[in-house]
């Protein structure tokens, strides 16, 4: 059994394109880390960061045959990038959003220049996509996720219902998951 662990990602590429399951697994051991710390930076959740490098590895390994990538590490941030935002446009996180993201802002000190770039750019997608929702839906889904009011709190601060807010978070989470299946 030959060891690939000096071969260059381009080699593994290849060895992978022709269904050699050793050439994965020095990627997955490759990658896998730096993956999961990034999911994690921006999602500060173990088990859905772990879920979404899962995802990602497991998309590489079913399109082996057809893969056309310049920079395998390049492709791999970007693969998780949009897994997360597509995780947080799913409505799959209750924390603040903006909160957790400018905690990734500090303690992104010692990170490259293009994972800055990477959150940023996330931050602003994920403001410009809460900022198409109604005012009124916009309004009840900040005040949950950003001031984390419950509904009853909301309820009495807009001076409206409870099924009112619910209903207003239920169109803002869906908004987010329609624009998230059209990304898709």
């Amino acid at each position: 059994m030959e060891n690939y662990s000096s071969y260059s990602d381009d080699q593994l590429l290849a060895l992978l394109s022709n269904e050699d399951q050793q050439a994965f697994e020095i990627l997955y051991d490759r990658y896998w880390e730096d993956l999961y710390l990034l999911a994690y930076l921006m999602l500060r959740n173990k088990e859905a960061s772990k879920d979404i490098v899962q995802e990602v590895f497991i998309w590489l390994w079913e399109h082996r045959l057809s893969l056309q990538i310049k920079s395998l590490r390049a492709y791999l941030k970007t693969a998780v990038k949009y897994k997360v935002a597509n995780h947080i446009r799913s409505g799959n996180i209750r924390e603040s959003v903006f909160q957790k993201l400018s905690a990734v802002s500090t303690s992104l000190d010692n990170a490259s220049a293009l994972e800055m770039v990477e959150v940023k750019e996330m931050q602003h997608h994920i403001q410009q996509e809460i900022e198409q929702l109604p005012d009124k839906c916009r309004q009840v889904f900040l005040l949950s996720r950003e001031a984390h009011l419950s509904n009853k709190e909301i309820a009495q601060r807009l001076q409206i219902s409870v099924k009112t807010v619910e209903n207003q978070m239920t169109i803002a989470l869906r908004r987010l998951q329609y624009k998230k299946a059209l990304m898709d």
